[in-house]
């Protein structure tokens, strides 16, 4: 438990960098060493990605392994009730920035391996671990670690812990993610301010033409119209309807939360098909024109939108990308264009994999109840590197609570559940080597 204040201690802050970024990389490695693995600390054209392995060079079966540690900013947030980066633990809570997202999470994995090399007669398995320092913001440089290494990474399954556990601190294992397309649509209007009473009707306006292209690419019930843009969207199977048609929604929190009633019952979609299944067109903020007090009558000379998309299934985000500035053109809109600014795919492992049972049995025994399990998060994580890149399935199993607040004031981690993702990380382990033992090496 030391470690998790120690680490929270530690402010490597994604979007800041600085020496407390290196910081914590070394301290990263040091606790890879003491959990026995050899680990070293790779630069990359980012922060560096830690690197750790340890178990027999060979046994058939090989865990890959990940996590971040770097914090989102706790900068400019009010409400905090102590300060984010010194940890405070009370009762069952620890809170820190960063204590459930995520060094709790990646810790727990950690300790498990350490259990193994000192209690357990050494590993029985072969592991690795990447712990990365981006996450934060797009794990931008961590393709490029994967491929300068793809051959030493090789594994039969990724395994790693991120985002809260469903509502009553119930243990999920999701099977994928939504991708992320991050875009600026810049509308150019005139070359100065122009007097509305001289201009208006004559000339542009470019809030408005941005406005025309915000309402005719996204319907109300958020369906998206430019030809294309659906190319990858997966068919939900009967499978996949029943798991999502069983996932547990409390309406009394969506409702605390956003108050009001989920919005796809209004178009007669169920909840969880449309947040997982569908793509999603956001708009996180748009400037232009003048909004200061009193009353300027000129029409602006420029509008940015700010947006993000999530991309599910197949979808390509370059060619969603493609698909929306064809939009553009062929509807005529004038003086837009689009800026892109970061992308990762969406990333799907069957949910009938061979080894989700393996992984189901695991987190059990460690919290002892079966997990729900869920084809996809909502969010975006780099999980296409291992599913896409080094071809491997991919399964994440949530350690932190319901209620961890990450991203926000008081973000915490209980302790219960840290130890109870440990005991499920070491019985996985032991689950994955009896596995191995009934199937044939793999070729070197």
């Amino acid at each position: 438990m030391q470690e998790l204040l120690d680490l929270i201690r530690i402010p490597a802050v994604a979007v800041t960098g600085g020496p407390d970024i290196d910081r914590m990389a070394q301290a990263c490695a040091g606790k890879c060493e003491r959990a026995g693995l050899t680990a070293r600390v790779e630069a990359t054209s980012g922060h560096p990605v830690v690197y750790a392995e340890g178990g027999p060079r060979d046994a058939t079966t090989t865990l890959l392994l990940y996590g971040h540690y770097d914090a989102f900013p706790a900068a400019d947030q009010d409400g905090w009730r102590t300060p984010p980066f010194e940890p405070v633990i009370e009762g069952d809570r620890i809170y820190g920035r960063g204590a459930g997202d995520n060094k709790g999470q990646f810790l727990a994995h950690l300790n498990a391996v350490q259990w193994w090399q000192r209690h357990g007669g050494g590993l029985p398995i072969r592991v690795k671990m990447i712990l990365e320092g981006e996450e934060e913001f797009g794990s931008r440089h961590l393709p490029e670690f994967i491929e300068r290494n793809r051959d030493e990474l090789a594994a039969d399954l990724c395994c790693y812990s991120d985002g809260p556990q469903l509502g009553g601190d119930r243990p999920a294992l999701l099977f994928g993610v939504r991708g992320a397309l991050v875009m600026e649509i810049h509308a150019d209007g005139p070359a100065q301010p122009l007097h509305s009473g001289n201009f208006g009707g004559v000339v542009a306006n470019p809030i408005l033409e941005l406005s025309r292209f915000l309402g005719r690419l996204v319907e109300a019930n958020g369906d998206l119209t430019a030809p294309g843009i659906d190319v990858g969207v997966p068919r939900i199977t009967e499978e996949e309807r029943a798991l999502v048609r069983d996932l547990p929604l409390d309406l009394a929190d969506f409702r605390a939360r956003t108050g009001g009633d989920p919005l796809p019952a209004a178009f007669g979609e169920e909840y969880y098909e449309r947040l997982l299944y569908k793509p999603y067109f956001n708009v996180s903020g748009i400037t232009g024109g003048y909004t200061g007090t009193g009353m300027k009558t000129l029409i602006p000379t420029s509008a940015m939108a700010k947006v993000d998309m999530r991309l599910v299934g197949g979808q390509d985000p370059d060619d969603v990308l493609a698909s929306i500035e064809k939009f553009i053109d062929d509807q005529g809109f004038r003086g837009l264009s689009v800026r892109k600014m970061f992308s990762q795919p969406p990333s799907r492992t069957p949910v009938d994999h061979p080894y989700a049972d393996v992984v189901a049995q695991a987190v059990e025994h460690g919290f002892g109840h079966a997990p729900v399990r869920v084809p996809s998060l909502a969010g975006t994580t780099p999980d296409y590197v291992f599913t896409k890149l080094l071809g491997i399935p991919s399964i994440m199993v949530p350690f932190a609570p319901a209620d961890q607040n990450h991203h926000a004031p008081n973000e915490s981690m209980r302790i219960s559940l840290f130890k109870k993702g440990t005991a499920a990380s070491a019985r996985l382990i032991e689950l994955l080597a009896r596995d191995g033992a009934q199937r044939p090496a793999r070729p070197s």
